[in-house]
């Protein structure tokens, strides 16, 4: 294992942690933390002095980057406030390549959606939720669309706007004209006449898709979301979950990432990469119940997560830990 995996210098965790800020969008976090982070020189006076020809700081940052994040913020709250049309407007015009370049959706440019059973969380997530593919991702804005003009009940999103000297909350939501009002019967019918063709075009779109399995994901998600139109008030219904707030979470992380892969950038952060790969070693070492190595053979700094003393009724009963179990000789006895 190399020694710089096991103990990172601080420019490697400086790099990681602006890396994480700024494919999160935390635009002002990023940029206070590099400033803050910034390794100074000082003379015996207490003065700062030039750095030295050649030190840099870590890699990880740039203000054009930072400037990219803002307009990916700026895309990622209008999703997150409900505001579908605006992020589609923004999308047009700072990330032009993320999305189909003209309304018609049929163009076989190579799929790079995976494969795949639907995700088991019900309603929430979207169809193929890694997926970059344009005209997807459109489908995906256009559900979330519909969904957002279903609504009979605004669903704010909570905001730190910046002030002079304290933070004041704010809300977002969608436009007044976007919301289904249930009371008002003529304003209802027309509404919902909006709505059936919402739908009938979601369904031309999705027919227009190359892929046959994409296709009739597209298809299946479309019949299930169309039944709130089957409610007055659908925040009461069985399908209440396509109105939650974590919809619009899936569908602005899911724009993000594709704006990153279309930029040459990675898709997601190094940190959640990290921890990906370690959970995915993790689990695949406790699913053939390996044992861990003794500690004294471990590099210097690494140590095992900690768990809950097993429950001895869960242990009676056959269940198995959640971790690798340890090898018998790391237990030491005193001579």
């Amino acid at each position: 294992m190399s020694s710089s995996l096991c103990a990172p210098s601080p420019p490697q965790l400086r790099a990681l942690i602006l890396d994480y800020l700024v494919q999160r969008c935390y635009t002002r976090t990023a940029r206070a933390f590099a400033a803050d982070s910034t390794i100074r020189h000082l003379d015996a006076d207490g003065d700062e002095i030039p750095r030295p020809s050649g030190e840099d700081d870590s890699p990880g940052i740039t203000e054009d980057a930072l400037q990219q994040a803002d307009l990916r913020q700026n895309v990622q709250v209008s999703i997150l406030s409900g505001r579908i049309d605006d992020a589609i407007d923004s999308l047009n015009t700072n990330f032009p390549s993320t999305l189909p370049s003209s309304i018609s959706i049929c163009e076989d440019s190579g799929s790079s959606t995976p494969r795949g059973e639907r995700s088991p969380s019900k309603f929430v997530k979207t169809v193929f939720p890694s997926t970059v593919e344009p005209a997807n991702l459109y489908l995906d804005l256009r559900i979330l669309a519909f969904i957002e003009a279903s609504r009979t009940t605004p669903l704010p999103y909570p905001l730190t706007e910046p002030a002079t000297s304290v933070s004041v909350p704010t809300t977002r939501i969608s436009p007044p004209n976007n919301i289904r009002e249930p009371s008002d019967e003529t304003d209802a019918d027309a509404h919902l006449a909006r709505l059936l063709k919402h739908v009938y075009e979601l369904h031309d779109y999705a027919q227009d898709l190359q892929d046959p399995h994409e296709r009739a994901e597209y298809q299946r998600e479309l019949s299930a979301v169309s039944g709130l139109l089957a409610f007055k008030v659908p925040e009461q219904s069985p399908v209440a979950n396509y109105l939650t707030q974590e919809r619009r979470e899936v569908v602005a992380d899911e724009i993000n990432s594709a704006i990153l892969y279309r930029a040459g950038s990675p898709p997601i952060s190094y940190l959640e990469l990290y921890v990906r790969y370690n959970t995915a070693i993790w689990n695949y070492m406790n699913e053939h119940e390996f044992r861990v190595a003794p500690s004294r053979r471990w590099p210097t700094g690494v140590m095992l997560p900690s768990w809950p003393q097993p429950n001895l009724t869960s242990v009676s009963s056959g269940a198995k830990a959640s971790v690798p179990k340890r090898d018998e000789s790391e237990v030491c006895h005193s001579s």
